[in-house]
Formats: structure tokens, C-alpha cells, sequence
């Protein structure tokens, strides 16, 4: 119909037709209520002599110029229907084909990320695929939905990723352990991000210069490098990759129940991935309200209806999420605003919002790991927080002017507050200051800024091409020269710790980090001394005296490191993780009722991981306290049953109580979770010797010897059990 009336009265306003007789009706010009050049005109034919008529226009609504962006041809106005992604050739015949337009994305991408293929695993790397057991046992991979990201004991994180989980696995299952294909799987998520990003521009604002430009741009952006780089970065992209195909089948779902249900799905996958994908909801709401696709009653009513299967996608994965960490939000040890009112939150994170702002325009400099040493917190207006609120107040007013006159430039700047709303600090205190890796979605804002201005100046004549042009390889060159750069920084713990300690000197988290690579190496003496520093930068220095605490331990000056647990404990109560070590270290010196009131105490905050109580244990069986042992090792094997070497240690502390039969059903547990526990094959050999089976005996020795051929103790145990084998048939 549209198409029909477009025809009928193709001829200018106020041009000469020929005699016909029309009904009042209403007219576009361009793209109907979108990102474009929009006129719409009430058209009434009035005859003015017997042979001529002539058409008499009035403004009725309102004319927008936003340099040619449209979200939406006419065709594809809310009135005739669902909005449909708009074909490049049809609004631009001289566009880049999409075909190439994704080749010289994935292009841009290889270039930025080659030398990341040479990275290994570094920090969090290391704690999620080489120690995760659960993506090792891909049959079994549904466990994942079933416990928090990190594992069993670490509903204090709060976090719920199953859908990371389980593409770790499927990177497990063909690649083992080797870093290449984690790392490659990354790359290849963020290319298909890019073109994913490319199809979605395109889309709305129907100009495919605006949509490459903003993809090559996002390709770029080195602030993508901790997503990128590090394995565990694949929250985010999973995250972007399943919201982007969410968005792209609501985009093509108009009133087919199936299209809707896979955006409803792709969705699910986005939250399961990360849980800010939710802020996916509000970004598409926001480009459909600066797209002006919802001026209809059908339009809403359908808006309604996908919003509806949004959010009870988002509802049924809170309470999921809440079922399986037993809390939303995260442990108040985890925070960095644990106790503080919002205000302080507000005012504090404004300095943040400018570190965002200065990440996305000018990422130069850096850094892996941001706390307060970079900007402080603060409960009042000082001079630095009332600049930050300033210019926070002029971005939102530029939104606010050029939310009739530029749509496309308000979407831009307000989709970032919205994307990085939930973990902003401001909705809820999170495990984060700021980060550079979530700022993985909502660096689109500035991506597509950056687009629709090479895009702009491009259809400039007649310099204008050459300029945008070279303007663009100029970006793109510098962007991808600091991506390279700081690719490598990722290689592994100590590239990580040593490019930490250059950007962050001020931050304990780096001193603490190079604590351990200098302990790693066997220099105890370096790894007090960075300890010691990391004490005297941090305004909060909890932590980093737990951390030398635990260094005495492994040092064996328990003395020492039970004075350092004690300060610690009352710098941070709710540091839960002190309170175990505390307890160890009192274990170890034989204080066994001090110790096990602590350890109660500890349990009182919070029921830590598995191997955290096995620690403590430890401790207990170190000091000849066999029964406390057990009874530890018993609520450790509660907590988390899939602990190998807890089984190994608590079947060592019954077979010091004589209970053979108990001690011989948890070693012979460990070594099925384990194979590779040379102490627990040992200990085994020693149950069945002890229970006269030389047989038995004898093949665990071996076991054991397989594993460890330097034990001089498992070679002579392998000799004794063999003689008394053989002794029974002479």
C-alpha cells in the first residue's frame, strides 16, 4: 500500500499533476520515523482550474537529518509490518559487498591478534581450564549448569557461566591443555563478533560505509585485548557473540513464533555466558525508541510481546543462578564497596565513567587490574568528582540534544551507560573497580560514533573519500600497533605480574602477583619482599598480609605468619580466607582446640572451597591430630566430593587410626578421581599389605613407582610386597 500511494504522488510538492481525485491522505518522504532525512506531509488535492491540480503540503510531524542514517527503509516501517534488516544494494548500490566487507573485517582481526596465538595461560587462565575438572569430562558437562563458574566452593564470586564451561570443554576434547586452540576459538568468536556487529549497523542505519567502518573500528579497539587474549575473556565474547544473534532474530522475527523463539533462546546463551548480557533487553529497547519503530499500537503490543520472552528468560536464570550460588549478589569479601552507601558508590565511580571515557577514545595507556590507587574513593563532592559529574552531564546532554536531531548519535552514547550499567557499581556493588574487559559491548558506542564520522566524511566530494579513507587506515594502524603491543602481556604469569607492576606500581595486586612468580622460581627471599611492599602501598592491607602469612606457612615460621593472620583478621573481618589459614597455622603448632575454634569461626562467614578445608586438615594431621583430621576432611568431602587429594589425605589419617577397611574405600576413591596421586597408590600398597593381600599390594606399589620412578620408598615397598606375594606359593 505504502509503495502504492509512494507512486501515485512521485511528483514533487506543489508540481502539476494530471486530474485525478484523491482522499486527504498522509505521505513519507524517506524512511518512515527512522534514523533519515524524514518529511512526512498531509497531502489533500485541490483543484484549482478544470485541467490542473496541485498538491498543497504542511509539516505535520517533524524533519530529521541525520546525514542519510536510517534504521529502516520505508518497506520496512512498523506499519507494514516487522521491521526487516535492510540489503546493502538497496539504499547503496556502490557498497563494499558483504562478502568482502567480512573478509577485510576477519582481515583487521588476524592482523590485531596474530601474536596472541603465542600466548599460554596466565592468571585466571590457569584456575579455569588447567585445575577446572569440569571441562574435562565432556559427557558430564551438564555438572556445569549445576555449579558456580569457578567451581564448587565459590558461590562467593557469585558468578553463574555454564555456557563458558561449555565451550571450554569442546576446546578441551579436541586441543587437551594446549593454549593455541583456546586462543584461536577467541579469535575467531571476536571476528564473527565484528561481522555480527557489521550485519547489525547495517541494519538499522541501511548505509554499509556507517556499518564497516564501525566493525573494522570494534576489530580494532585495543581495550578489546584482556576479552581477547586472555582465555577467560571468553565470557564476554560468548556473551556479545549469542546477544548479537539474539538481536539479529528479533530484528527478523516480526509475527513468526519460531524467529522469536530463537532470539528468545540466543539470548538465554547470552545470560548463561555472562550476566550482564541482560543489558541486552535495554539496548534493544533504546535503539527501537531512537529508531522511532514503535509510534504504533501494533508496533508496541508486538515490542511487548518479545520483551515479555526476554525477560522471563532473565527471570528464570536469576533464580537459576540464586538456586546455585544460594545469593545474587556477590560475598561482601569480594567487593570493593562492601558497607558503603550508594552515594559513595555514585561519587566514586564518576572518576570511573572517566577512565571509561578515556579508555574508549584514547587506549593508550593500559592496565590488567584498576583498584583505587587509580582514583580514590570518596563519601563527598570533591573538586576531581564534581569535574567527573560535570562532563558525565554534558555526555548525557549532547544524548538529550540529539535525541529528535541526531537518533543515531544518542543511541551510541546512551547505549553505553545502559551496556555498562550492571557492572558499574552503581545497581549493585560487584568483584570490580573498573575493567577493561567489559567494556567489550559497550565500546560500541564509541565504535559507531567513529563510523558514522568516516562515513560522513567519505560521502564528502570530492576529497572526501580519500580522506576518510586514509583518516581510517591512520586509526586503524594505531589501534592495531597497541594491540600487538599488549598482546604479549598476556603470555603467561610472570608477563602478566611484570606488565602490572609497570602499569600499576601503586596497586598490592601487583606486588602480590609478582610475589608469587618470584616464589614460583624458588626465590622465598624476593617473595617476602614484594609481600612487604604490597602491604606498604595498600591503603587495605589485609590481603596481602594473608598472602605473606601463607608464605611463612609454606616457609614453616608458623609464629610469624599467626601474627600477620591475626592483624589481617582485624584490618577485615569478613575476610573468611584468614580465618582457615589462622587455624592451619595453629593446627601445625599443636594447638589443636584454639585451632578448631577458629575453624568454626571461619565457617561461620562462610563454607569454603573444598581444598581450602583440606588445607586445614592438613594442618591437623601434620600435628599427630588424626581424628580432627578426619572430621575436617570429612566436611571438606561434603563440600566438594570430587576432590581427589582430599580423599587421598583423609584415607592417610584413618590408616594412622587403624580403621583399614575406611582408609582402604578413600584410596581407593582418590586413585579412581586421580590416577596420578603417587602417595595415595603408596598408602594404598600399605592398606593391603596390611590386610595381607601382597597382590593387591604389589600393584599399587608399581602404581605408584609408574608415577614417581624416583621414590626410593615405593622401589623398596614394590620389592617387600613381591617376596611376601611369592613367599605363599613356596
Amino acid at each position: 500500500m505504502a509503495s502504492a500511494q509512494k507512486a501515485r504522488v512521485s511528483p514533487q510538492v506543489g508540481q502539476s499533476m494530471p486530474v485525478a481525485f484523491f482522499s486527504v491522505q498522509s505521505v513519507t518522504v524517506g524512511a518512515s520515523g527512522g534514523w533519515y532525512k524524514t518529511l512526512t506531509i498531509n497531502t489533500a488535492v485541490v483543484k484549482t482550474k478544470p485541467d490542473k491540480y496541485a498538491i498543497m503540503a504542511t509539516r505535520s510531524r517533524r524533519l530529521e537529518d541525520v546525514s542519510g542514517v536510517s534504521f529502516m527503509s520505508e518497506s520496512n516501517s512498523p506499519v507494514n509490518g516487522a521491521a526487516q534488516p535492510a540489503l546493502a544494494g538497496e539504499s547503496d548500490p556502490a557498497a563494499l559487498p558483504a562478502r568482502r566487507a567480512y573478509l577485510l573485517i576477519s582481515l583487521v582481526v588476524v592482523i590485531c591478534y596474530a601474536n596472541a596465538l603465542d600466548c599460554r595461560f596466565a592468571q585466571d587462565d590457569v584456575f579455569v581450564v588447567t585445575v577446572n575438572p569440569v571441562i574435562r569430562d565432556l559427557p558430564r558437562i551438564y555438572r556445569a549448569f549445576a555449579q558456580p563458574y569457578w567451581g564448587v566452593g565459590y558461590e562467593e564470586v557469585s558468578t553463574y557461566r555454564p555456557a563458558v564451561n561449555v565451550s571450554l570443554a569442546l576446546n578441551y576434547a579436541v586441543h587437551g591443555l594446549h593454549p593455541l586452540g583456546y586462543h584461536l576459538v577467541n579469535l575467531v568468536i571476536h571476528a564473527l563478533n565484528c561481522c555480527l556487529l557489521y550485519g547489525l549497523v547495517q541494519s538499522y542505519t541501511r548505509r554499509s560505509r556507517v556499518a564497516l567502518f564501525t566493525a573494522l573500528l570494534f576489530a580494532a579497539h585495543p581495550a578489546h585485548v584482556e576479552a581477547v587474549t586472555q582465555v577467560v575473556g571468553r565470557t564476554e565474547l560468548l556473551a556479545a557473540c549469542f546477544g548479537f544473534l539474539s538481536w539479529h532474530a528479533y530484528l527478523r522475527a516480526g509475527d513468526n513464533p519460531r524467529r522469536r523463539w530463537t532470539a528468545w533462546a540466543a539470548f538465554a546463551a547470552a545470560m548463561y555466558a555472562k550476566e550482564s548480557a541482560i543489558t541486552l533487553i535495554g539496548v534493544i529497547g533504546l535503539a527501537e525508541l531512537c529508531a522511532g519503530r514503535l509510534r504504533t499500537r501494533a508496533a508496541w503490543r508486538r515490542a511487548a510481546l518479545n520483551a515479555s520472552g526476554f525477560l522471563l528468560v532473565a527471570a528464570s536464570y536469576i533464580v537459576v543462578r540464586w538456586l546455585v550460588n544460594g545469593r545474587f549478589g556477590v560475598h561482601g569479601d569480594q567487593t570493593y564497596f562492601e558497607g558503603d552507601a550508594w552515594l559513595t558508590r555514585v561519587l566514586t565511580m564518576s572518576q570511573g565513567f572517566v577512565e571509561y571515557f578515556r579508555l574508549l577514545v584514547f587506549p593508550y595507556k593500559l592496565c590488567a587490574f584498576y583498584d583505587f590507587s587509580f582514583f580514590p574513593k570518596v563519601a563527598t563532592v570533591t573538586p576531581r568528582v564534581a569535574a567527573a559529574l560535570l562532563l558525565i552531564a554534558a555526555v548525557l546532554g549532547v544524548s538529550v540534544w540529539a535525541w529528535r536531531r541526531q537518533p543515531l548519535i544518542a543511541f551510541a552514547i546512551l547505549m553505553f551507560f545502559v551496556s555498562i550499567s550492571l557492572v558499574s557499581n552503581i545497581i549493585v556493588p560487584t568483584g570490580l573497580v573498573i575493567a577493561e574487559r567489559v567494556l567489550y559491548t559497550p565500546s560500541i558506542s564509541i565504535c559507531l560514533l567513529g563510523g558514522l564520522g568516516l562515513a560522513t566524511l567519505y560521502e564528502r566530494r570530492p576529497a572526501g573519500k580519500a580522506a576518510a579513507v586514509a583518516l581510517c587506515l591512520a586509526l586503524l594502524s594505531l589501534m592495531a600497533w597497541r594491540a600487538i603491543t599488549r598482546n604479549p602481556d598476556w603470555t603467561d604469569n610472570e608477563a602478566y605480574s611484570r606488565a602490572l607492576l609497570r602499569d600499576a606500581p601503586g596497586n598490592p595486586k601487583s606486588w602480590m602477583a609478582m610475589a608469587r612468580v618470584y616464589e614460583d622460581s624458588g626465590d622465598a627471599a624476593a617473595a617476602e619482599a614484594a609481600l612487604r611492599q604490597a602491604i606498604a602501598v595498600g591503603a587495605h592491607r589485609a590481603a596481602p598480609r594473608t598472602a605473606l602469612g601463607q608464605l611463612y606457612m609454606r616457609l614453616g615460621r608458623l609464629a610469624e605468619a599467626e601474627a600477620l593472620f591475626r592483624m589481617a583478621i582485624e584490618g577485615n573481618p569478613l575476610g573468611w580466607q584468614t580465618y582457615f589459614s589462622l587455624a592451619n597455622a595453629l593446627a601445625r603448632q599443636g594447638r589443636a582446640t584454639e585451632a578448631l575454634e577458629w575453624y568454626e569461626a571461619g565457617k561461620r562467614r562462610y563454607l569454603p572451597p573444598g581444598d581450602v578445608l583440606a588445607a586445614v586438615a592438613a594442618g591437623f594431621y601434620r600435628s599427630g591430630h588424626y581424628a580432627e583430621a578426619c572430621a575436617i576432611y570429612e566436611d571438606a568431602l561434603r563440600r566438594n566430593p570430587a576432590q581427589g587429594a582430599a580423599w587421598a589425605g583423609y584415607g592417610l589419617a584413618l590408616l594412622r587410626l587403624d580403621r583399614l577397611g575406611d582408609a582402604q574405600a578413600a584410596l581407593e576413591q582418590a586413585v579412581a578421581l586421580n590416577a596420578d596421586l603417587a602417595d595415595a597408590w603408596m598408602n594404598l600398597g600399605s592398606v593391603y599389605g596390611r590386610q595381607g593381600d601382597y597382590a593387591k599390594a604389589r600393584r599399587a606399589f608399581a602404581a605408584s613407582l609408574c608415577i614417581d620412578s624416583a621414590s626410593a620408598e615405593a622401589r623398596a615397598n614394590l620389592r617387600l610386597a613381591t617376596e611376601l606375594a611369592f613367599s605363599r606359593y613356596e
